[in-house]
Order: C-alpha cells, then structure tokens, then sequence
C-alpha cells in the first residue's frame, strides 16, 4: 500500500506527468514484488509563487533549487534497508524523467501501521 505524493512548482515547460507517476508505479511494483493495485502516486502543482526555500521564492520549478516535495507512506514492516532502497528508488526515477537534480528531491517517509489504514472499504490489518 505504498502511497506517493509529489508536490512541486509547474515547470517551466511541459512535464508528462501522468508517464512519470505512471512508471514510478512500476518501479516500485517491480522492485518491491507489490501489485500495482495496491500503490498510489499522486502529483500536484503548488501555485506559483507559493514556495519558499532558503528564504526565496519562485514561480517555477528550479532544476536545483526548491526541492520536489515527497511524501512516501508505506507499512511499518518494512525494514530500514527496504525504505532506504524504495526512497533511492523514488528518486532515481524522478531524476531519471523530470528535469529536477536528484539532490534536490526532499523524501519523507511515514509509516503506517496495522489496523490505522482504511482501504477497500476495511480497517487493513497486516500480519508482521
């Protein structure tokens, strides 16, 4: 159930945004052995001008500056090293198909735990 959401500044020219998420989904479905049913990635745009970083704003997103903004949310069961290889992961992809610098890619990642996620309309219960 690993969820991904992405923000960012519009960019300054056209971003095939719905490619991106759509083999970062695959990505992590291969890598991880999870059924692609089962993983969510969203993207969304911050308007312009609404993001500060280093106390400057911009209008667009910078390849350098302003970091894209990801939030991954996956289950608690996961090892440290199975986190690390899915943030490596994220990011690399991104890198790979947006004009963004891998090091300016923030990631956190939040775990979620048993019996605290809603989907498929139950309380998902896992066993560890």
């Amino acid at each position: 159930m690993p969820l991904v959401r992405i923000k960012s500044l519009p960019f300054d020219h056209e971003v095939p945004v719905p490619q991106v998420i759509s083999a970062l989904s695959q990505a992590i479905s291969d890598a991880a052995n999870i059924e692609q049913q089962h993983i969510m990635v969203t993207w969304e745009y911050l308007a312009q001008s609404h993001y500060s970083h280093h106390g400057k704003v911009a209008a667009n997103q910078p390849i350098n500056t302003h970091p894209l903004l990801i939030d991954l949310i996956a289950p608690n069961f996961n090892t440290e090293k199975q986190i690390a290889s899915m943030l490596e992961l994220i990011a690399h992809t991104i890198a790979e198909q947006v004009p963004i610098a891998k090091n300016n890619i923030f990631i956190n990642f939040t775990p979620a735990y048993s019996d605290g996620v809603y989907d498929e309309g139950h309380i998902v219960e896992w066993d560890m």
